[in-house]
């Protein structure tokens, strides 16, 4: 498809913020990068009930039928996985992969940001992340955030939908720029900015 030279100065570069799929990835179920986290901070703290299921029951708030689905999601990446000769066979403990000790960290950093400035809800959407990622680096237009999210899976109506969510809870401003042509551009409010660092991080 060829782009025109008004539409590559209207995305600009905008464009170069594409959001890491990873990104997406840990934010397609809600309880993934929680779990992450968790398992990162049993792995530190040396808490194995913290890598057990009932442990991360309790400590996430999850329900088993959700916290099962999202181990084999995680499972299924390659972040986590069963570890052999631990735990009874219907209760296992579950570790971190030397991918998921990568990302572990930084999990655990986005996690206890959220915790503190009250975003939790925040991440348990699929795009928030994605969308805070990619508008991280200043206002960003509709066209723009969608052509870097896009190829990553998102639609038209969850652009939309997420972004006026953001906008409802005080994560996102909207305001009207004249330029050309005039338009409408999105930013992380200030409130926003510890989560967007820690996001950008991962």
């Amino acid at each position: 498809m060829v782009t025109s030279k008004n539409t590559q100065e209207n995305i600009g570069p905008r464009l170069l913020s594409v959001c890491p799929p990873k990104v997406a990835d840990l934010a397609h179920r809600r309880w993934t990068l929680p779990l992450l986290a968790q398992l990162h901070q049993a792995r530190v703290s040396g808490d194995s009930t913290g890598a057990r299921s009932v442990g991360l029951v309790r400590r996430l708030g999850v329900g088993r039928e959700s916290l099962r689905q999202t181990v084999e999601f995680a499972i299924a990446h390659g972040w986590i996985c069963r570890n052999p000769g631990h735990g009874h066979p219907l209760r296992p403990e579950l570790v971190l992969t030397e991918s998921g000790r990568l990302l572990g960290p930084a999990c655990d950093r986005v996690w206890r940001t959220a915790v503190l400035i009250g975003a939790v809800e925040v991440l348990g959407r699929k795009w928030s992340s994605p969308i805070l990622r990619v508008c991280g680096s200043g206002a960003t237009r509709f066209g723009a955030c969608k052509a870097a999210l896009v190829p990553l899976g998102i639609t038209d109506r969850a652009l939309s939908q997420t972004l006026g969510v953001l906008r409802m809870g005080g994560w996102i401003q909207r305001r009207v720029v004249d330029g050309y042509p005039p338009g409408v551009e999105y930013l992380p409010s200030e409130r926003a900015q510890p989560l967007v660092r820690a996001i950008a991080r991962l």
